[in-house]
Formats: structure tokens, sequence, C-alpha cells
């Protein structure tokens, strides 16, 4: 779980700085009840957030992102306004992990 979270981020900072020319990105992990919750969130560009249209386009980060956080059993949200940046949500559920500890 911890690989996948983690490289869930990984895109999605990549994609700040290689996309977004955003002047501010933060990082949010947290616990809420029985999830793990990411938000990645930024003050870019901002773009049309449908991933089935980048798959489409060849554009496999965010489809890979998507891909990692349902194997996982959780969800990944887009949201993104033009001019105002782009926020990444990802939950997934945790259990027997070292999450709980």
């Amino acid at each position: 779980m911890e690989t996948a979270l983690y490289r869930i981020v990984q895109e999605a900072l990549t994609n700040v700085v290689r996309h977004a020319q955003a002047t501010r990105a933060d990082v949010l992990l947290e616990r809420r009840g029985n999830r793990v919750v990411v938000v990645v969130e930024d003050n870019g560009l901002g773009f049309d957030a449908n991933v089935a249209h980048f798959a489409r386009q060849g554009h496999l980060g965010l489809v890979g992102m998507q891909e990692r956080a349902e194997m996982l059993g959780g969800s990944l949200v887009i949201e993104s306004t033009a001019g105002a940046g782009t926020t990444v949500v990802v939950e997934v559920p945790y259990g027997n992990s070292h999450f709980d500890r």
C-alpha cells in the first residue's frame, strides 16, 4: 500500500512540475476512519480532468494513478479548473497494515 500511494503522489507532483506552472503544491496524508486519504493540490493552470480522455491520448500517468488506487480497493478523484489549479484525492481502505498501529 505504501509503495502504491507513494507512486501516486510522485506522479501527481511530477505532473505539477511538468504541466501546471504552479507556484504552490501541497500534499496531505491522513487517516479518516477506516481509510487513508491523500490529497495533492496545486494552484497551477488546471486542465480537463477526464481520465478517459487522457487514456485515449496516450497519457498514461493519470490512468496509472487511477489503476493503483483501484488495485488497493480505493478511488482516485481529480478536480481541476482552468486557471485555478488541480486537486487529486486518493482514498484507500486500510485494515491489517502498519497504518493502524
